[in-house]
């Protein structure tokens, strides 16, 4: 099983959950492509997310170089929205990527989305099997990876949903700490 195994997995799950979110809830994915200027629509969308699902699935059951390559695309291409609507300061609440209309685009997306690329693209080139490796493992090898799977998928989620929000909190919210043995007046 090659190191990047898991987490090629886990950004795999990530597109998967994405491309959920977007069949079952087209509407904010639609406008933050209306608000940039890119074609949108209910269905489009909707296809976008079930090709999404379809990518992740087959990289899952039947692992390899291809699999990887498409996911590594549609992340370039997350990376590169995101960049545009940042660049061009569109007002935009949402990217649509989790269904969420109070998380928008921020450097983490981006960062993410890149790192993701670098990892399928390592998975397309070395390539990760079925299941991320794991059809003939051990319980002993099999519980600890899920685990470590699952806590990613999480913690990635995470970054890219409650992240931006708490750092336009703490931006809008800021206040002056107080100095300690300083009085007030």
């Amino acid at each position: 099983m090659p190191f990047h195994s898991g987490l090629a997995t886990a950004v795999m799950l990530l597109l998967m959950i994405a491309g959920a979110q977007k069949v079952a809830d087209a509407a904010p994915t639609v406008g933050a492509l209306r608000s940039a200027g890119l074609p949108s629509g209910q269905l489009l969308v909707r296809l976008l997310g079930i090709t999404e699902i379809g990518v992740a699935v087959a990289f899952l059951v039947a692992g390899g170089p291809w699999a990887a390559a498409l996911g590594a695309l549609f992340y370039a291409g997350f990376a590169g929205f995101v960049l545009l609507a940042l660049s061009r300061d569109i007002p935009i609440s949402s990217c649509g990527c989790f269904g969420k209309t109070d998380t928008p685009p921020s450097v983490a997306h981006v960062a993410l989305n890149l790192g993701s690329v670098a990892v399928l693209v390592l998975a397309a080139i070395i390539p990760v099997q079925p299941m991320g490796g794991l059809v003939d493992a051990s319980a002993g090898v099999v519980v600890p990876y899920v685990v470590a799977v699952g806590a990613t998928v999480y913690l990635l989620y995470g970054m890219l949903t409650a992240l931006p929000l708490v750092g336009k909190r703490a931006i809008q919210g800021a206040t002056p700490l107080p100095v300690p043995g300083r009085r007030k007046g």
